[in-house]
């Protein structure tokens, strides 16, 4: 999936999102809309958990990230390997 698709996803989401929140519409658009939303957000999950997109953001240095931005912050909780 293109970084333009999940894009797009999340446009709809929102779009949604401002949807419900408009008293305007019915509570059986509303309820449609909520259902919409929850399939939206699993979809956007499993597209963001997928090998795809865990490559295109080198999730492979997540930990090193998290560890660098710990040191840099003195953050010394929740972190395995810190010295």
């Amino acid at each position: 999936m293109e970084l333009k698709e999940i894009i797009n996803l999340i446009q709809i989401r929102d779009f949604i999102v401002n949807t419900i929140n408009n008293p305007a519409f019915d509570r059986a658009t509303v309820n449609d809309l909520i259902k919409i939303q929850l399939l939206l957000d699993k979809k956007i999950i499993i597209v963001l958990r997928g090998p795809e997109f865990k490559d295109y953001i080198n999730f492979v240095d997540a930990q090193k990230v998290i560890e660098e931005a710990a040191k840099n912050n003195n953050i010394k909780s929740g972190l395995k390997k810190y010295p």
